[in-house]
Formats: C-alpha cells, sequence, structure tokens
C-alpha cells in the first residue's frame, strides 16, 4: 500500500512538470517557427498550460493565491502549485483513508491544504521581516541619495541596485513601475500592500509627504534610520524567545497526528473501530478539539504587533 501511495505521489509530480514542460515545449517550437518577438509573446500565451493558469488566476481562489504567493517571493505559476496541492492531498486521502479511516484520509487532504497556506504564510511573513531587516540600510541609502540632490524616484532605483533581496527586487519592481508610467505614489503604495508592516508604512507615509510638500526628507530619514535599527533588535530578541514555545505546539501537534498511526499499528483497525461507536468519535472529537484550541491559544499569545 505504500508503495502504490509513493507510486501515485510521483505520477502526480511527474504529470505536473510533464505538462509544464510540454507548454515550454510548445513555447519552443513557435518561437522556431516566428523570429516575431510578438509572435513568440502571443504563442506562449496561448499554450494550453498558461491559458489554464490564466483562467484560474482570474478566479477568486486563484486571486487569492497569486496575492500569496507574490508576497512570499516564490517563483511559481499558480497553477502549478494549485496542482501539487490537490496531488498531495488526493495522495493523502488513499494513503490515511486505507491507513486509518476514509473520514481521517479527508481530514488528512484538509490538514494538506492548512499545511500549504501555511507555508506561504511562513515565507510571507520571513521575507518581511528580512525586508524589515533591511529598512535601516534603505533608509540610509534614501538619505545620501537626497542628500546628494537626486530626486526620490532616481534614489528608489539607486538603492534597487544596491540592496540585495527582498529590498532590492521590491524596490526594482517600484522603479520599474513608475519607468512604465505610474506615478511615484502609486508604485510606493503597491509595495506597501505587498508588504504591510509598520516600520514599512512609517517609512513609506515619510517618502510620500516628502514627495508631495517637501520638508526635511534627510533629517527625517536619517531619524528613521535609527529609530529602525534599535526596533530591529527588540524584533530580533522576542523572536528569540516565543520561537521556543512554537516549535513547542507544533511538536504537540505532530505527536497527536503520529498517535493515531502508532495506535492503529499496535492495534490494527482499532481507529476504525472507534468511529463505530458512539464513545469513541466522542473521544476523538474532544482530543482534535483540546488540540485544535491548544493550537489557536498558543498563535494568540505568540503573535505580537509590533
Amino acid at each position: 500500500m505504500f508503495l502504490i501511495t509513493v507510486l501515485l505521489l510521483i505520477t502526480g509530480v511527474v504529470f505536473i512538470l510533464g505538462a509544464r514542460e510540454w507548454g515550454a515545449g510548445l513555447d519552443q517550437n513557435a518561437q522556431f517557427a516566428s523570429r516575431s518577438a510578438l509572435a513568440e509573446v502571443e504563442r506562449r500565451a496561448n499554450s494550453p498550460f498558461n491559458r489554464f493558469d490564466t483562467w484560474f488566476r482570474n478566479t477568486d481562489i486563484g486571486k487569492k493565491l497569486e496575492i500569496q504567493i507574490a508576497r512570499a517571493g516564490m517563483k511559481v505559476p499558480v497553477a502549478v502549485f494549485a496542482l501539487m496541492i490537490l496531488v498531495t492531498a488526493v495522495v493523502a486521502i488513499i494513503f490515511v483513508g486505507r491507513i486509518l479511516a476514509p473520514l481521517f484520509g479527508v481530514l488528512a487532504a484538509v490538514l494538506v491544504g492548512f499545511l500549504f497556506i501555511t507555508f506561504l504564510k511562513r515565507r510571507e511573513e520571513r521575507r518581511r521581516e528580512e525586508f524589515i531587516a533591511q529598512l535601516p540600510e534603505l533608509a540610509r541609502v534614501l538619505s545620501n541619495a537626497t542628500q546628494a540632490g537626486l530626486a526620490l524616484p532616481t534614489a528608489i532605483a539607486m538603492a534597487a541596485d544596491e540592496l540585495d533581496d527582498p529590498a532590492g527586487a521590491e524596490l526594482q519592481r517600484a522603479a520599474h513601475n513608475m519607468r512604465l508610467g505610474k506615478s511615484f505614489e502609486g508604485a510606493i503604495a503597491d509595495m506597501r500592500e505587498r508588504m504591510p508592516s509598520r516600520e514599512i508604512g512609517v517609512l513609506i507615509s515619510t517618502l510620500l509627504i516628502a514627495s508631495r510638500s517637501g520638508g526635511a526628507l534627510v533629517t527625517a530619514l536619517r531619524n528613521i534610520s535609527d529609530t529602525l535599527e534599535q526596533r530591529k533588535e527588540t524584533r530580533r530578541e522576542i523572536r528569540t524567545i516565543l520561537s521556543e514555545t512554537k516549535g513547542t505546539a507544533w511538536a504537540l501537534l505532530t505527536m497527536g497526528i503520529l498517535a493515531l498511526f502508532g495506535l492503529n499499528a499496535l492495534n490494527p483497525g482499532s481507529v476504525e473501530k472507534m468511529l463505530e461507536s458512539l464513545i469513541g468519535v466522542g473521544i476523538l472529537v474532544a482530543v482534535a478539539t483540546l488540540f485544535t484550541v491548544g493550537m489557536v491559544i498558543v498563535q494568540r499569545m505568540t503573535k505580537i504587533n509590533y
């Protein structure tokens, strides 16, 4: 059974990669057929995989997923990520359903979706934390550039070249939007939406006020740089203190899930028999409720509004 499940997982992954490579092959054939840049772009957009990806991104779920993937800094098509979730969920239903019970297979599929979304949120939070850690250096670069007489859009482009990712990538995107004709206010506001935090909001608000009404921008940026440096140290200390609590909570949840497999391994079919009894169902519901409440409480306790 385990071998069949592994083969199904491998088959699903190969199918996804094969579909993507098939689309890439059609794109290459189109490039050989015509050297026109416009024709190549049109043919690439009309490939079956890209048409499916475009359709999926226009759905409500696809739009939300696309925003989360962009915030996480992942360069993966939305359709590919969705197919990965689907294939993994199907494998979880088959694998867990056959070992424990069909109901647990469905719950495992829900858990798979939750873990994928949690992974995206963790990537988003980590990328935002890295961006915030670069804010003092960003403020210093912008301060030096404006003191040298450069305009804010030019200072943004210069900072994009000097800073590493994720700040460099976000600033490069803002600079690219401005080159395409978007206003400075609009490009910076988009960056604030992609990277929501108080620190970024303070810096961007300062830049917007300076672009509209002027003022002592150099002094303000230097003061912001010093303040952000102090807040960065505070955030590092808080994350260190709370990391152990979060790790313990996830470890307990993992142990609870593994306990079901261990119980079923010691006494095959015991979990399925519990679902046939009202007392067994009550015990399982009570345990699941306690674990869920515990995880929610830990998440609330360790969530700090900086």
